[in-house]
């Protein structure tokens, strides 16, 4: 009998290292497997900030999540969404998608929190990029994200982060966006569970399921 992967890491580890082996094992073949995968990326993070019939494009401050199956992976904010957002799943200057790669993502949600109307009076107080910070620290505190959870250690391991007593600058300013932070809670709640057209949701959202992206390439 074929060993069953998800019941043994070691026998999922040689599979999927058999796999890219086989996938890399030309000159040709590396070449293929390239050029399928960034176009796979691409389409990924055209669909995360581009322009749609329903959605003006997202340029700017933005904050987004991403989940695997079984549930939230990871929490992260920019204010360059156009550019940061599209490098998200190629991996470039993005850490996550080395190790989990956007094939794998069940769901990317991204909020566009400066068109809300709950951030004009975040926004007379506050830059960008300290109500991003505040929004992400908010977030990670409330849903607690897998990746999020721990830090790389200079010995090749890994140690938690305790975000609760975290005195960052996004922290710091966390309890002054209370009613900016209620609205994006209420719209990620909304969109993390969301299984209809993303057009149905408001234009402040998007809710991106890479897998549904994999069957249609599979489908041309």
């Amino acid at each position: 009998m074929t060993p069953v992967a998800d019941d043994n890491p070691e026998v999922a580890f040689e599979q999927w290292l058999g796999g890219l082996t086989a996938l890399t094992g030309s000159a040709d073949a590396a070449r293929q497997w390239r050029g399928r995968r960034y176009a796979f990326a691409y389409r990924l993070g055209e669909k995360l900030v581009g322009e749609s019939s329903t959605h003006p494009p997202i340029t700017g401050s933005a904050v987004y999540g991403i989940w695997l199956k079984w549930g939230l992976l990871y929490v992260g904010q920019t204010n360059e969404a156009s550019r940061r957002l599209r490098d998200l799943p190629i991996g470039e200057s993005h850490h996550l998608a080395n190790t989990f790669p956007p094939e794998i993502w069940d769901r990317v949600l991204v909020i566009d929190w400066p068109s809300l109307a709950e951030a004009e009076a975040a926004l007379a107080h506050l830059d960008h990029a300290t109500i991003g910070l505040a929004l992400e620290h908010r977030l990670q505190v409330r849903v607690q994200p897998l990746a999020n959870a721990t830090r790389r250690t200079k010995g090749g391991g890994w140690r938690p982060i305790d975000r609760g007593k975290s005195k960052s600058r996004g922290a710091r300013a966390a309890e002054a966006i209370g009613d900016l932070a209620d609205a994006v809670d209420r719209l990620w709640d909304i969109a993390a569970v969301h299984d209809g057209e993303s057009t149905s949701l408001p234009t402040a959202v998007r809710s991106v399921r890479p897998g549904e992206l994999l069957r249609e390439e599979h489908a041309v």
